[in-house]
């Protein structure tokens, strides 16, 4: 333990040494690293405290109180302007006194942690306190001196503690909480956990099957003491004892490869037990997923096996035991992990994501090499909220591009008007100096011409020349402010290529390499196994593959149910196997691959296969299908997906109740991927998983179709065929185009999103028109028939809303840059969805309906605020509403267009509501449509006179909308039906 803590505390020495040599250079100015020395000390006293060292822990607290008021001090110089009695310089000189003596405290600390409790140092550090600037009482002193001199309690096996410990664990002591943790301590444990658990858990398989060498066991040996000191240090009661008593059983392994002796059976399977519930209890600690439940069953083993090997006959395990302690992950609750929950701009925060620092191999952590960048842990939601920030400011920045685009083009167009205006001025100088010219000859003529006349000519002979030269400044200025623009948008064009690399290295951060979840994968599938008694071996290749850490977090959870599913349904039991002529121990196999934006998972094990005729019973027996055979083999592979479908009669602790197959196909789906299911009797299960390798970056095809555009991802586009260059024909199932001798099926991209409806004559029509893009289907490679083809970009891809997670066929969407969205289309999705026998309503029948004239009625009232009010209720009730300021400006809304309703005031000018209720009764085209008055007049005479000048409905404020509008649906209905 004082080694850890002598090696953890080197680490922060130079630092704290930079920051006191600092200070005493420029004692009125403490530079920012002394706060974190405060830090470090009051951590560092904290952990020296957990060991026994009281007295080193006094010490240092001490020397915090001492910097903090020092600290303070700076804060409080005297200012000499204010009438301060101090002087500047005696200030500035007792804080140096200070300084000074406070440089030291980093050497006595050093030296006491390399021989705790000596006579010597510990003098040695009583002196050194005697002289501070701010000198400690003597009783003080000796009582600190006297903490110093007591050496440590020993925290091994003999104490008090651990013999307590041996008897029985509670779940006091596989507690996880972190309430007083320190976090930077917390980040550093987690920092080196990975590697570390790795270490342990490839030397406890070795071992398990004698292999295992000397030096493999003690790197093992000091994992697990490490983690037995970080967990004690930090507060961690769970972490530490676990591995304090994994580190004890390890201990007595080493012994034993020493002499060639086998290990105890059962043994090595109750370790890795261990190191797979230490796994999971970091997993927890970095936020992915749950505590583990059997932690006191796993650890109480553990105690178990100490007290015997202390006995010197350490017997086999029982296996009823084994099955208890070997429950499997928790994954198939009612409410998945809040880390694995499909994340929008409003959902829950993701776990942190290890960037970096967990893309260390073995060799590169044990000695880092020089020059190497310094690694820090950046939360997948702060990065997340970063790149959503880039992303925006690209968008802005296209906006801003549009907007100087635009100021430009009327820049230029401002410049040719002024060109054609210089042109007419140019034209009315000449017209001005001919008649200055015969106003000349005029007066050679005439004697007494009038020289006023002369001054007037003259006059607008300067006027003119003076709106010439404005108009050639004006000119000369818009050249200037088109300069500018230009100049700014390519400034602008600038930064829009800087913020694109900034949002690719935002997104290539946020990258991490499979292997990460790799532990966790090969935990849940011996956890598995154990609890189904079955024999398995998980091979997993292309772990190296990169993906978002958001896409892989969101990823866990199904690709958890499918080894589960694996093991519990495809790997038979090994008195199967045997029988059906394979090996007892099973195989199941894990491939990621990267193609294109894209990872291909695939799952597939040498079990039994799906049982099809199981499948189809259970889905008739649910009412799922009619009959038996009414559906092919893929279909029926596909049942599997159902909720709440499942072949088990019996619900057990990993399978029957329904929802493993469910939630896996929900969360691939909320990740835009796809799930392909095949299986071959006998010879196992094979699943197949398409997810983005991103949810931030697409590369896509634009295209146009219905007067949108749309895009399709570019690994899914073969090529581009022009518009008639293809053979267009067709048959019995459907229409095909020809192109290179060869054919392809041919669909409207239009009529899969069910925009446009096209029967087959009018698309063989528009042949000539359609442009085709040739592009992967789901049944191979077809012909998607468009209006356009407009570019090809990169994407980035924004968070647009939840509406669109179970639309069948999106797979993600960009804003562009006037703000509406651009959603990209997954072909294969779409062949899906346009052939399953039943689809959603169609979207085309809805813009027709859309397209239907609504009722029009007519508002006439003198206030612009009731008018605007009036208009808006009946808007958004489906009406459609002209409005009128008085009786005259209403009848000519009536010769412009006949009304279904008239709602009118009673008191306006020009013409009131009674008076044009009068006209409206005068003349027949007008004498039918209803009309309803709405006035403050309460009195019965009012109403009357309404009535008898023809008014159907008499209405006083305020009045409700509701039952406004029920009136008004019954006044516009009889004229309708009349």
């Amino acid at each position: 333990m004082i080694d850890l803590l002598r090696a953890e505390f080197a680490q922060d020495v130079p630092t704290a040494k930079e920051t006191l040599a600092q200070w005493e250079m420029t004692p009125a100015t403490p530079p920012p690293g002394v706060v974190d020395m405060i830090s470090l000390l009051a951590r560092f006293a904290q952990a020296v405290q957990t060991v026994g060292m009281h007295g080193l822990a006094g010490y240092l607290m001490l020397v915090s109180h001492f910097t903090e008021g020092l600290l303070a001090r700076t804060e409080q110089m005297p200012d000499p302007t204010q009438g301060a009695k101090l002087d500047p310089e005696d200030a500035t000189a007792e804080l140096a006194i200070g300084i000074v003596w406070l440089g030291q405290w980093v050497d006595e600390a050093v030296a006491y942690l390399e021989n705790p409790a000596h006579p010597l140092i510990v003098e040695h550090m009583s002196s050194y306190l005697s002289l501070c600037p701010s000198p400690l009482d003597a009783d003080q002193v000796l009582e600190l001196a006297a903490l110093l001199l007591t050496a440590p309690e020993p925290m091994g096996e003999g104490s008090d503690a651990d013999a307590e410990l041996l008897l029985s664990a509670t779940q006091e002591d596989v507690s996880l909480n972190t309430d007083d943790v320190d976090p930077e301590l917390l980040h550093a444990l987690l920092a080196d956990a990975p590697h570390q658990l790795a270490q342990l858990e490839a030397a406890v398989a070795q071992w398990g099957e004698g292999q295992c060498s000397d030096d493999d066991m003690i790197e093992a040996l000091r994992s697990a003491h490490t983690f037995k000191g970080s967990g004690n240090i930090i507060g961690l009661p769970g972490i530490g004892r676990l591995a304090h008593r994994l580190e004890d059983i390890l201990e007595f392994a080493l012994a034993g490869i020493r002499s060639a002796e086998p290990p105890p059976a059962g043994m090595p399977r109750d370790v890795m037990q261990a190191v797979h519930c230490l796994e999971q209890m970091v997993g927890h600690l970095q936020g992915d997923e749950a505590a583990p439940e059997n932690a006191v069953d796993v650890l109480q083993n553990l105690l178990d096996w100490v007290a015997q090997i202390r006995t010197g006959n350490p017997p086999q395990a029982k296996p009823e035991h084994l099955a208890e302690i070997a429950a499997p992950l928790s994954l198939e609750s009612d409410e998945p992990n809040d880390v694995l929950n499909d994340v929008s701009s409003d959902g829950p925060a993701m776990p942190t994501a290890r960037v970096g620092a967990l893309r260390v191999s073995k060799e590169e952590s044990a000695a880092p090499k020089a020059g190497d960048a310094t690694v820090m842990r950046v939360g997948v939601t702060q990065l997340s909220r970063l790149l959503r920030r880039a992303g925006q400011s690209i968008i802005h920045t296209e906006r801003l591009s549009n907007l100087l685009a635009d100021a430009d083009n009327w820049l230029l167009a401002l410049e040719r008007n002024n060109q054609l205006m210089a042109n007419r001025l140019r034209e009315l100088d000449l017209m001005v100096n001919s008649q200055v010219v015969q106003l000349h000859e005029a007066q050679a003529e005439h004697a007494n011409f009038d020289p006023l006349e002369l001054d007037r000519y003259d006059a607008l002979h300067g006027l003119s020349r003076f709106i010439g030269e404005t108009a050639r400044d004006s000119t000369a200025m818009v050249q200037q402010a088109r300069e500018s623009t230009s100049k700014s948008t390519a400034i602008l064009r600038d930064e829009s290529y800087a913020l694109v690399d900034q949002h690719r290295e935002l997104l290539a951060a946020r990258m991490v390499a499979v292997k990460t979840i790799v532990p966790r994968l090969k935990r849940t599938v011996a956890q598995t196994a154990i609890a189904t008694g079955r024999k398995v071996a998980l091979q997993i290749s292309g772990d190296d593959v990169v993906i978002d850490a958001d896409v892989l977090a969101r990823l866990a959870e199904p690709l958890l149910h499918l080894l589960r599913n694996a093991v519990d349904h495809g790997i038979e039991s090994p008195q199967d196997r045997a029988y059906a002529g394979k090996p007892e121990q099973g195989t199941v196999q894990l491939e990621f691959q990267r193609v294109g934006d894209e990872v291909v998972l695939r799952v597939s094990d040498d079990g039994r296969g799906l049982d099809l005729v199981a499948i189809e019973a259970k889905a008739v027996s649910y009412g799922l299908i009619d009959a038996v055979g009414a559906m092919t083999e893929p279909e029926l592979a596909r049942l599997i997906l159902h909720p709440g479908f499942t072949t088990r009669d019996k619900v057990t602790e990993t399978s029957g109740r329904g929802v493993g197959m469910d939630i896996v196909n929900d969360r691939i789906t909320a990740l835009k991927g796809r799930l392909d299911i095949d299986s071959a009797d006998g010879l196992g299960s094979f699943f197949t998983v398409h997810v983005p390798v991103s949810s931030g970056v697409a590369h896509a095809l634009v295209v146009e179709c219905a007067g949108d555009s749309m895009a399709l991802p570019l690994e899914q586009v073969h090529s581009i065929v022009a518009a008639g260059l293809a053979t267009f024909h067709a048959d019995a199932a459907g229409i095909k185009i020809k192109f290179d001798d060869v054919e392809y099926p041919a669909f409207a991209l239009a009529q899969w999103l069910e925009v446009e409806e096209y029967t087959t004559e009018e698309t063989l029509e528009r042949a000539s028109k359609w442009i085709v893009v040739l592009a992967k289907g789901s049944t191979g490679m077809i012909a998607l028939l468009v209006d356009a083809v407009h570019e090809s970009r990169e994407l980035i891809l924004q968070e647009v809303g939840r509406l669109t997670r179970r639309v069948q066929g999106v797979i993600g969407a960009a804003l562009r840059a006037d703000g509406r969205p651009l959603f990209l289309l997954g072909v294969t999705d779409l062949q899906r969805a346009a052939s399953a026998p039943r689809r959603m309503g169609n979207t085309a029948a809805l813009r027709k309906r859309l397209q239907i004239e609504r009722t029009p009625i007519l508002v006439v009232d003198d206030a612009w605020s009731v008018r605007r009010s009036m208009q808006q209720l009946l808007e958004d009730a489906g009406y459609e509403v002209a409005i009128a300021a008085d009786g005259y400006d209403a009848l000519d809304r009536l010769r412009a267009k006949t009304p279904a309703l008239v709602i009118t005031d009673l008191e306006m000018p020009n013409l009131n509501g009674l008076e044009l209720t009068r006209r409206m009764r005068e003349i027949p085209q007008w004498a039918d449509i209803p009309v309803i008055m709405i006035t403050s007049r309460t009195s019965t005479k009012h109403r009357d006179e309404g009535l008898r000048a023809g008014v159907n409905l008499y209405l006083t404020k305020p009045y409700q909308d509701a039952a406004l509008l029920a009136q008004v649906r019954v006044l516009s209905l009889d004229l309708e039906i009349q």
